[in-house]
């Protein structure tokens, strides 16, 4: 079946990795450059472990789910093309996003894949004599089967460079060379105002962000070569690169992904201030969610979400931090992280699209999106690690309330969050130097206070600039201890509504444990104050313990819609906990009692 119209209307078992929560607590590397196997550590338990849960979650679904299994011939049926199996003619697409997430993955948490090998072997030994893979181009007259074949070809270019990384091939190098002396070959055609205007938002996802995309590829490709040629026509597609209304996110997200690649590449203080517009310009659209998220569309195609989108601006904002030291970029992404892309994925480790509403997110219309989501978010999950913590001069700085580690001369840490269940998160120092060190732990805007302890004894010492700075000399094991005050905020949600969150993350009514609160007229029920004693109850049991929130539901009085005279009792939750439970219908925007 055609994506678009679809839009609008065993044998990689060896690739399983065993325990993979024991191959994170071995240990992995810190830096998304370094491509070395981390040093190991003792296998251990690790019970707070929120972030790299969900990440667990994802690499055992690609690894060892089925419907469908990614087996090594369904993995390459987009290469060769193969009839049968959905999209195949967005050649290299599945392909590509499975080697580099896997690449990337076993780079950044030090996990061996033992069967990745041979799969790439078998993917570029399918590269046609002209460079690209797939059926066929067109060379004189693209058609929307052509801009799909660009569409895949771009996400293959950008996974086999990935895998090139961590395994620095020769073949493979070379692979990625014939297919961007392909993308050189086309620029002029591609670049045309015929193309651009004949490959309009109408075909969505074989619109014209399937050439835009080659940027990343591109910008990647001119970091590994130098081949100036390569960076010439990134540049040249960044010229001509919009938002369109209509058009679709993902693909206008990871072009905006890719200029940032480049700048990184190839320094510009132009280029970057561009990204930054461009990023600018979605934050201030309607088109930016109280999620954190966005739109599978951009307005007025805004009905539904992606998770190759939700991933992407997560990207982009990390991508911009690093780029700027921003702390805009930063809260944007923490955001996203602990709502829209929790809420996006599913109990089984997808993910994919979510219809939502004015007031909330519908249980109908969820989609598992095999095909480019669930791998797509199981790239993003790397990018978060190594965001965590950041290694600067004389010291580390602990950026983001989350599980992750760092490894890096003078000082090294690992973190250990407990956030949802008793707003704390700790810090223990791995391996010290004999000089003295900083470690720099921000205080985010959502917290009211940040309390700290280093071996069990407070240190009374202020925020300056949102960071509390530690200056010691350090021993490994010491242990630092951290409290974030967190307490029930509310946000105006426009159209007379409000809502609600809970430290970072956004609460909501979940059908599942509110049936009585949903109904015909559940947009106009009202919300008629806080219950004494919330927030902190205890969770549902049927809920997976590695995503409840515990800490943050809040039962409130309601007035229904339907019976104001009889006022009800409904509980709000972290909307992160939808992957610990089947599909359900959540309301996120609430009138309240006081308002008309």
């Amino acid at each position: 079946m055609n994506r678009r119209k679809f839009v609008q209307a065993a044998a990689l078992a060896p690739l399983a990795a065993g325990n993979l929560r024991s191959a994170f607590a071995s240990g992995f590397s810190s830096s998304a450059e370094s491509g070395k196997a981390a040093v190991s550590m003792a296998e251990q338990d690790w019970p707070g472990t929120p972030i790299h849960d969900r990440y667990e979650l994802t690499l055992r679904r690609v690894l060892e789910g089925r419907s469908p299994e990614y087996t090594e011939e369904f993995v390459l049926d987009d290469v060769r093309p193969a009839a049968g199996r959905r999209f195949t003619e967005y050649s290299g697409d599945i392909s590509g996003r499975y080697i580099g997430a896997l690449s990337t993955a076993s780079r950044v948490y030090g996990t061996h894949f033992p069967g990745l090998d041979a799969l790439v072997a078998k993917v570029i030994a399918l590269q046609k004599p002209d460079g690209y893979f797939g059926s066929g181009f067109h060379y004189e007259k693209p058609t929307d089967l052509d801009m799909a074949l660009l569409w895949g070809n771009g996400r293959l270019l950008v996974g086999l460079i990935e895998y090139y990384r961590l395994v620095p091939s020769p073949a493979v190098l070379a692979a990625c060379v014939r297919l961007g002396n392909f993308l050189v070959r086309v620029g002029p055609l591609m670049l045309s105002n015929e193309i651009r205007d004949g490959f309009g938002a109408q075909h969505f996802a074989s619109s014209y962000i399937c050439w835009t995309q080659q940027v990343e590829g591109l910008a990647n490709l001119y970091q590994v070569t130098r081949d100036e040629r390569y960076r010439v026509l990134a540049e040249a597609i960044i010229a001509v690169t919009e938002r369109r209304a209509g058009d679709h996110a993902h693909g206008y997200l990871t072009s905006v992904r890719g200029w940032v690649d480049l700048y990184n590449a190839f320094p510009d203080s132009v280029l970057l201030r561009r990204c930054e517009a461009a990023w600018q310009d979605v934050v201030q659209s309607q088109d930016l969610l109280i999620t954190g998220g966005v739109p599978e569309g951009w307005s007025p195609n805004n009905h539904r979400t992606e998770g190759c989108g939700e991933t992407d601006w997560v990207r982009l904002s990390l991508a911009l931090w690093k780029a700027t030291d921003n702390a805009p970029y930063l809260q944007m992404a923490e955001r996203t992280i602990f709502n829209e892309l929790a809420f996006n994925q599913y109990e089984m480790g997808d993910f994919g699209h979510r219809v939502y509403t004015e007031t909330g997110l519908p249980a109908a219309g969820a989609v598992r999106a095999w095909w480019c989501c669930t791998l797509h978010g199981l790239r993003c999950f790397p990018d978060i690690q190594n965001n965590v913590f950041r290694a600067q001069e004389g010291g580390l700085t602990f950026d983001l309330p989350m599980d992750g580690r760092i490894e890096k001369p003078g000082l090294s840490a690992k973190a250990e969050s407990f956030l949802a269940h008793d707003a704390t998160v700790r810090i223990t120092i791995l391996s010290a130097g004999k000089a003295p060190a900083s470690l720099s732990i921000r205080r985010p805007e959502w917290a009211n206070e940040l309390s700290v302890k280093i071996n069990n004894v407070a240190i009374q010492q202020s925020a300056e600039d949102g960071y509390v700075r530690l200056r010691r000399e350090w021993r490994a094991g010491d242990l630092v201890a951290l409290r974030y005050g967190m307490e029930v905020r509310q946000e105006d949600a426009g159209k007379n509504r409000t809502a609600y969150f809970f430290g970072p993350w956004l609460l909501g009514a979940p059908a599942s444990e509110n049936p009585a609160y949903f109904n015909e007229l559940t947009p106009e029920n009202r919300l008629a104050g806080m219950e004494a004693g919330s927030p902190g109850n205890p969770p549902p049991p049927a809920l997976i313990p590695a995503f409840v929130v515990p800490i943050a539901q809040t039962p409130f009085h309601y007035i229904p819609a339907e019976y104001p005279e009889q006022p009800g009792r409904v509980v709000l939750r972290a909307i992160a906990e939808q992957t610990g439970q089947p599909t359900t219908s959540w309301e996120l925007r609430f009138l309240t009692q006081s308002r008309s």
